[in-house]
């Protein structure tokens, strides 16, 4: 009998994958054309139906300043603030006390915020703040399959299996897809972008800050100092798609009960991806908004970019995403950034500042330093002011990201024309088409009786039909 076997590698070549569409989640972009910095590619998967140009030449769709540049403080983010700042304190002390106002005064019957949509959003927020969340070390479940005697077995050789490091990197962000990412990237760790101290607040002393050091090989989390290493040198960056239609009724409650999924699948995607690499054979530390500034690790690992309101914006979602991020010491290949236009579309389109109602998105033009002590100077950057966001609503407020015309879904002739603009880097036709957006009504607020009143084939689980 003639052996009809057939090796993995060979298999693959023979259907036209090679090692660039392993498993379902991601495909093998389509060129389009050549650039002085990459290429142009199309990929439905990846980016929608935008075309992006990947930056394969070493740069960044970004300028910093070397000489000003350094690693920010937790400490000096509007989150730690909060707890030390007696600016911040104030402020805080001065809100209303927002549940108590709809839910007791208003018996819970106020549109946008019934207590139907409190328990709606109270819910989401579940598993975001979950003590098994981020941790440092551990293996997986009950059904590990042996995760601490996979630990122990040094570290994984893709040639094992007659793998290249290009295809289990590949291997990597599809079993990041698997467990509940909606986008996924590699990227060289940036130590700048790693924070350079810890929050870490006691009864005595609110604003106490331990700081994040490099001390050869050590891996450790103590009561005086995180210990990073320089061997953990990739970031695998994690975007997470918030609900279209909960955006969509910002600033109520729905719009919260979208950021808070967001968040609780960061928490548990994250842990998983690390629990993986380390059945493995690695170091991996998951984290959500902590350790390390998300949004630059997100545009390095080909995510997206930086829009006027300061978030990361994608090609597939807009600025409808949440991130999170494991950083590993697995030599995973990186993937290349991408440009899709974007500073020009901003520079343009201006609605996000427009629908802001706490002023927190600047209409101004990029900068070197923002107005703010949370902001990090060293980037060419619109710069948010974030303590205006977080008092105006507790950044339950998602305007921003519901007028932005890369937040809507992609079945849209309109946002389709807007694409093309960009495409072309049309500035002069941009603002009418934002004009065009804006009379058809799209961006306006979607009443929470209307979205409980919808059919729940539309919801996040059926996103890829829209």
């Amino acid at each position: 009998m003639p052996d009809r076997s057939i090796d993995r590698r060979s298999f693959l070549q023979m259907v036209g994958l090679g090692g660039t569409a392993l498993g379902v989640g991601l495909t093998a972009p389509h060129v389009i054309a050549e650039t002085a910095r990459g290429v142009i590619v199309e990929s439905e998967s990846e980016y929608g139906p935008l075309p992006v140009e990947k930056l394969t030449d070493g740069t960044f769709p970004y300028e910093c300043d070397p000489e000003v540049l350094r690693a920010m403080k937790e400490s000096a983010n509007v989150f730690s603030r909060n707890v030390y700042d007696p600016v911040r304190r104030a402020s805080l002390e001065t809100q209303e006390d927002m549940s108590h106002v709809h839910l007791v005064e208003n018996k819970g019957k106020t549109p946008n915020q019934t207590r139907l949509d409190w328990a709606f959003m109270s819910a989401a927020w579940k598993w975001a703040g979950s003590r098994e969340a981020y941790l440092w070390e551990g293996g997986g479940g009950m059904m590990g399959g042996g995760s601490s005697a996979l630990m122990n077995m040094g570290h994984w050789d893709p040639a094992d299996i007659d793998m290249t490091w290009e295809e289990a990197s590949l291997a990597v962000r599809h079993a990041s897809l698997f467990y509940g990412a909606s986008l996924v990237g590699v990227a060289e760790l940036n130590r700048l972008w790693l924070y350079a101290d810890h929050h870490s607040p006691s009864a005595e002393d609110r604003a106490r800050a331990i700081p994040v050091l490099d001390e050869g090989d050590r891996f450790e989390k103590t009561d005086d100092a995180w210990y990073i290493p320089s061997s953990m040198n990739r970031v695998i960056a994690l975007a997470f798609e918030e609900d279209y239609y909960g955006i969509a009724n910002s600033p109520g409650r729905l719009a919260s009960a979208a950021t808070g999924d967001g968040y609780s699948r960061m928490a548990l995607t994250a842990s998983t991806i690390a629990a993986f690499l380390r059945a493995l054979g690695y170091r991996a530390l998951p984290a959500g908004n902590g350790v390390g500034l998300s949004i630059p690790m997100a545009v390095d690992a080909g995510l997206g970019q930086v829009g006027r309101m300061g978030l990361l914006m994608t090609p597939k979602y807009g600025p409808r995403v949440r991130i999170a991020k494991v950083i590993t010491d697995m030599p995973l290949v990186p993937t290349a950034p991408i440009d899709f236009g974007v500073t020009e579309f901003c520079e343009v389109c201006m609605l996000c500042a427009d629908d802001c109602p706490s002023g927190t998105v600047t209409k101004g033009p990029r900068t070197w330093e923002g107005p703010s002590r949370s902001n990090n100077p060293g980037t060419l950057k619109w710069f948010a002011e974030p303590e205006k966001c977080y008092d105006f609503n507790g950044f339950s407020c998602s305007n921003c990201k519901r007028v932005c015309p890369f937040n809507k879904p992609n079945n849209s002739w309109l946002h389709r024309m807007i694409r093309q603009g960009i495409e072309g880097r049309i500035k002069t036709a941009d603002r009418a088409m934002v004009g065009l957006d804006q009379a058809s009504g799209y961006g306006q607020q979607l009443e929470a009786r209307e979205f409980w009143s919808m059919d729940g084939e539309k919801s996040i689980t059926a996103r890829e039909k829209m």
